[in-house]
């Protein structure tokens, strides 16, 4: 079974005067250890479609199967819990608590997994040590170029290995250089066997994904599945 299965999405909101919808009629399957990005303009519903992805929202209609577990019509407490045990989240603006060191950024979602203390240490220490920031364990966020800054938030994702990496715009603050060099993380990391979707408006930052699918005003317009070599 995939890992993620959207069948029949829809999501609207309700306004003062209008019912907007955001998605409609979404169907949509992704592999176990793809690397998938979804690609649109800004109002095309594709944050709408991530914050889904991501159990951060529940559709109005459809249903959605994430590692095996419906989660279309879950309660706020359960959608958390959710998050909390198959979901890695790296963000635009990379969401670390700015009074924290690295380490200290990387372990705290490993607290509401109910790890012991020096078990969430020594993950959060691999987990830097994978993206290559041994050396900057201990400083924090105002200390860092924003490229380890977005180091730290994918070494806070996959810390606790997560069945599914979900990356909305995360080269969107970086320069060029710091955008690659994330890049070339999250597709190490794909070649490793994690499952990565991949939310941007950039088709070239798309381009790194297996498969690509964009979306234009809520609904699917095209895949696009690059040619295997061998």
């Amino acid at each position: 079974m995939p890992l993620i299965l959207l069948e029949h999405i829809y999501k609207q909101y309700e306004t003062e005067r209008v019912q907007v919808e955001a998605l409609h009629d979404v169907s949509l399957a992704v592999r176990r250890g793809e690397f998938l990005a979804i690609v649109g303009r800004s109002g095309s519903g594709k944050s709408t479609l991530m914050n889904i992805i991501g159990c951060l929202d529940t559709p109005t209609d459809g249903r959605y199967i994430l590692d095996e577990r419906d989660v279309s019509r879950l309660s706020d407490k359960a959608l958390s819990q959710v998050r909390a045990q198959c979901i890695g989240f790296v963000f635009q603006k990379f969401h670390l608590m700015p009074e924290l060191t690295a380490l200290e950024n990387v372990e705290l979602p490993l607290v509401y997994r109910g790890l012991s203390s020096a078990k969430r240490r020594r993950l959060a220490a691999d987990s830097l040590k994978r993206v290559g920031l041994e050396e900057r364990m201990h400083h924090r966020p105002s200390e860092l170029s924003g490229g380890q800054q977005q180091r730290v938030a994918i070494a806070r994702a996959i810390a606790a290995h997560p069945p599914l990496i979900l990356a909305d715009e995360p080269t969107g603050n970086l320069d060029s250089a710091s955008g690659e060099t994330v890049m070339h993380l999250l597709k190490e990391l794909h070649a490793e066997g994690h499952t990565v979707v991949l939310i941007t408006h950039d088709r070239a930052v798309a381009s790194a994904a297996e498969r690509v699918i964009r979306l234009r005003d809520g609904r699917l317009t095209e895949e696009q599945e690059k040619e295997q070599h061998i």
